[in-house]
């Protein structure tokens, strides 16, 4: 059984999947929608332990997460990534969720800010990701030492940042974790239909417009049509609610055929990228996490 916080606010979310069904923001919505989910999700006080720093340096942009609990991991850091579809995410909406991933993992955290859609396209994401992830090796940190931890869209670039690092004979970081992962942006895997119903929050027809047709087959856009050999150790969450649940299976067996360490933890009755929101069971999954990422 679910809690009944998760229950009740997968029914609010519900009615607003049915409400925007059909309907396709222009720009300038797009980016006010963005604006107001940053007041919507960042009404609520910050954990105590966590301090806030803006970055703006040497191309990179977001927020450094200082953890002033005693104890924390001084060598390591986790690299966050927002999602929200490539179109409606930023660091302030997902400032929470940032704070609690850096006290799981007890160590610092970096929430990057991307360019999404309409400032930008595809390649930009993976760009800044990968910027900011050098930029932090520029800083003193050991790749090894770097854990990189993504939602939704996020978890999308959290894999392709890892890919393209791989792919280009670069150091990798020492784990990842995605969390509700979109690795298939051309949505043909079957769960974007057979769930359709069951998820509260996503479209299954959704398409980002950040991608154009033909950028939506490139492996660092859809990195289902990549290759994972020689990743790190990786830990999914998913819930089986979504319409992207098929993406995480798919990642498990590609991942388990070249060989790599993953955990996937499937949450039942639970819905996509719940980890942004206060919940008993985002409680329970940051333990998973930060045990995971502290590893």
């Amino acid at each position: 059984m679910i809690s009944r916080q998760a229950q009740e606010l997968m029914n609010m979310l519900r009615e607003g999947k049915e409400a925007s069904k059909g309907q396709s923001l222009s720009p300038e919505e797009t980016v006010k929608l963005r604006e107001k989910l940053n007041t919507q999700m960042n009404n609520t006080p910050l954990p105590e332990g966590i301090q806030i720093k803006d970055i703006h340096e040497g191309g990179v942009m977001g927020e450094f997460h200082h953890n002033l609990t005693p104890g924390k991991s001084g060598d390591k850091i986790v690299l966050f990534i927002f999602g929200g579809g490539f179109e409606t995410g930023s660091v302030i909406s997902r400032r929470n969720c940032c704070s609690q991933v850096a006290l799981a993992a007890g160590m610092d955290a970096f929430a990057v800010s991307y360019r999404q859609w309409p400032e930008a396209m595809y390649p930009a994401a993976l760009e800044d990701c990968t910027a900011a992830f050098h930029w932090l090796e520029k800083k003193g940190y050991r790749p090894e030492n770097i854990r990189i931890f993504g939602e939704s869209a996020g978890a999308n670039l959290t894999i392709a940042t890892t890919m393209y690092l791989n792919d280009h004979g670069q150091a990798l970081p020492g784990r990842i974790c995605p969390f509700s992962p979109v690795i298939d942006v051309t949505n043909s895997l079957p769960s974007r239909i057979s769930r359709n119903g069951r998820d509260p929050m996503v479209q299954g027809d959704a398409a980002s417009r950040f991608f154009t047709k033909e950028d939506e087959k490139q492996p660092y856009a859809s990195p289902i049509r990549g290759s994972f050999q020689g990743f790190p150790p990786v830990m999914v969450h998913v819930g089986t609610e979504e319409v992207l649940f098929d993406d995480s299976m798919e990642l498990k067996r590609l991942c388990e055929e070249a060989g790599v360490d993953i955990t996937v933890r499937v949450w039942e009755g639970m819905f996509h990228s719940f980890c942004i929101f206060s919940l008993p069971e985002t409680e329970e999954a940051m333990k998973e996490i930060g045990a995971f990422l502290r590893g």
